[in-house]
């Protein structure tokens, strides 16, 4: 079935839509390289840093909420966190069934001096949009979403990678805290109450 030429109003739309997704993808992506290469977080990571900043000890289902996503996305990250010695998980003394995670000092200080993550800037500005606008966006990006065969149910944080599939294996050895494989300068920015001197990377091992 041949497909009729599209219209000059139907054109110019089209490459308006085109824009602004790669407008709005740019500026993210971008943000996300920035925050990276200043603290070692990912966006997602630093995220969750900072929603615990104000929060206290938070459960995964609470994050999953305020990340918009699901408790598994969000486990997945914390877990990387849990690794890097910035928050950690404790059983709460009310109902030891429920499971809370908290920041730990280092995690503490380099949410406080950290940017505003890609994500919170992304809520943010979706918040500040009319109702109309909100509306008009959850079709447009959905129908788009699963044009291209995408998650709409539970998708993956913003510019967080999957899960380790099984067949990999774990890397070996001790891994080296994200705050040690920062710039000297940044680990000073980073560095936590009471601490004086933050832990280096080990030198490579000679072949």
């Amino acid at each position: 079935m041949t497909r009729r030429p599209r219209s000059t109003a139907e054109q110019q739309a089209h490459d308006r839509a085109i824009r602004g997704v790669r407008s709005v993808v740019a500026t993210l992506s971008q943000s996300a390289r920035a925050i990276e290469t200043r603290t070692g977080l990912s966006n997602a990571q630093l995220f969750l840093l900072q929603q615990l900043t104000g929060a206290g000890a938070l459960s995964i289902n609470e994050l999953a909420v305020r990340a918009r996503t699901g408790q598994s996305a969000v486990s997945i990250v914390v877990s990387r966190l849990v690794r890097h010695g910035l928050v950690e998980r404790q059983r709460s003394a009310a109902d030891r069934r429920r499971v809370t995670v908290s920041l730990t000092p280092t995690g503490r200080a380099l949410a406080r001096r950290a940017p505003e993550s890609p994500t919170a800037r992304l809520l943010a500005a979706v918040s500040r949009l009319p109702a109309a606008d909100v509306r008009a966006l959850a079709r447009g990006t959905t129908t788009l979403a699963r044009a291209l065969g995408a998650d709409t149910d539970m998708p993956a944080l913003l510019f967080e990678r999957g899960p380790r599939p099984r067949s990999t294996p774990p890397p070996t050895g001790e891994r080296t805290p994200i705050v040690a494989r920062l710039p000297a300068r940044a680990r000073a920015r980073v560095r936590a109450p009471g601490e004086t001197s933050v832990p280096r990377a080990a030198p490579p091992r000679s072949q």
